[in-house]
């Protein structure tokens, strides 16, 4: 699962199932949390953990928080702690 969430992109958002099921482990996505929580970098590479937040696209740490922080800087909408739209993945909304 390291492997998966190492290769999120900038601005790329996912939630913790999508990692799992992408992982080979669809009914896992509490173990995806669990591996956030344990490793903020995997052999001198940072795990990006911001890009990761539930099915509903709250965020982990609060409207004003870190991981909002961070997704914004990455061109990711934040809004009331949620993740409203983004330049790549499952959040992402098509400007048409």
């Amino acid at each position: 699962m390291l492997d998966v969430l190492i290769a999120l992109e900038p601005g790329e958002v996912t939630t913790y199932g999508d990692v799992a099921a992408t992982a080979g482990h669809p009914r896992q996505a509490r173990l995806v949390g669990r591996i956030l929580g344990e490793f903020a970098d995997w052999h001198g590479v940072e795990v990006p953990w911001w890009r990761v937040v539930n099915a509903a696209g709250v965020i982990r740490t609060g409207p004003e928080g870190r991981q909002a922080a961070l997704l914004r800087a990455e061109g990711v909408v934040v809004h009331d702690g949620r993740v409203r739209s983004a330049p790549i993945g499952r959040f992402h909304r098509d400007s048409h």
